[in-house]
């Protein structure tokens, strides 16, 4: 996606985070390429299945995340959008 198509301005950010699918107790580790108000870049170390549907973890222990869904996936990368419950 181009950056003009974008809604909102993404802010680079390289940070640890993990990925959890609904009814699933394993997460999965992530960094946070850049993020915005509306959505999330993540990177893989390896490619993996990443479900349509996530929550996005802050802390690998964390009780509960901000619920994503997958927009594009390229390689180890993944752009998601944020949900509202």
């Amino acid at each position: 996606m181009t950056s003009s198509a974008r809604t909102a301005a993404r802010r680079r950010m390289v940070t640890s985070a993990w990925i959890r699918a609904d009814g699933e107790f394993s997460v999965k580790k992530c960094t946070i390429v850049d993020i915005s108000r509306t959505g999330v870049q993540l990177e893989f170390d390896s490619p993996h299945m990443v479900l349509n549907e996530f929550s996005l973890l802050t802390a690998r222990d964390a009780a509960q995340g901000c619920r994503c869904r997958v927009k594009w996936h390229r390689g180890t990368n993944i752009g998601a959008e944020f949900v509202e419950d």
